[in-house]
């Protein structure tokens, strides 16, 4: 099999991402291609994307993206200030002394990817069904959700201005994919994910009201 040829590469676009045909394609040609093609033709992959998938490729994809940029956009933002630090003096100063934060954000950063991926699918498939556009199942939005995250981190590699491009794109390759496969115009996603989002603050009052009742002294 000749992977160099385009008519191959092009291939891997349907029925996928080409993430998702790694076991046969190879990992490290699948992962550019499919960061490549996210980035320069959102609309058209995720047209092609399976509808009904698995969910844990996508899940991989998405942890190992944002997890290898963050780490990398720390090396680079190291070479330009002469220091690595994961948190601004400030915050370190108002979580105090004794612990080492630094290395507890990173080490606890692949947990806290996994949560906020099936938590942020979670509250925009049930806005989604709350506004009528419950077309797909769970699985569908933590799909588009996953590789837009993933691909986007790749903007965090820019020193600088590299978050605010990451949170640009996010939302730019989120739109192109609802509006691909659920048919929301711009308004209506700003629409879904504004309630995702209120959604999610009320969700995380009430785990603090319920944990508050439950171990108060």
């Amino acid at each position: 099999m000749n992977t160099d040829q385009p008519n191959f590469h092009e291939s891997l676009i349907i029925d996928g991402p080409p993430w998702e045909k790694r076991e046969t394609a190879g990992f490290f040609l699948t992962l550019v291609l499919t960061i490549r093609m996210f980035i320069q033709r959102p609309a058209e992959v995720f047209a092609l994307m399976r509808r009904r998938g698995q969910i844990a490729g996508p899940l991989q994809y998405s942890v190992f993206m944002q997890i290898i940029s963050f780490v990398l956009s720390l090396l680079i933002t190291g070479l330009f200030t002469g220091r690595i630090q994961v948190l601004p003096p400030e915050m370190l100063d108002m979580l105090g002394e004794g612990y080492n934060w630094n290395q507890i954000i990173l080490i606890s950063m692949p947990l806290a990817v996994i949560i906020q991926q099936f938590a942020s699918a979670f509250f925009m498939h049930l806005a989604l069904g709350m506004l009528g556009h419950g077309l797909y199942p769970y699985s569908t939005v933590f799909r588009i959700i996953a590789y837009a995250n993933g691909t986007a981190s790749v903007w965090m590699l820019l020193p600088g201005v590299g978050g605010l491009i990451y949170m640009a794109f996010g939302v730019y390759l989120l739109v192109n994919g609802f509006r691909t496969i659920y048919g929301l115009t711009t308004g209506r996603f700003i629409g879904v994910f504004i309630l995702a989002n209120l959604l999610g603050i009320f969700g995380l009052f009430l785990i603090s009201f319920l944990s508050a009742i439950t171990f108060a002294p």
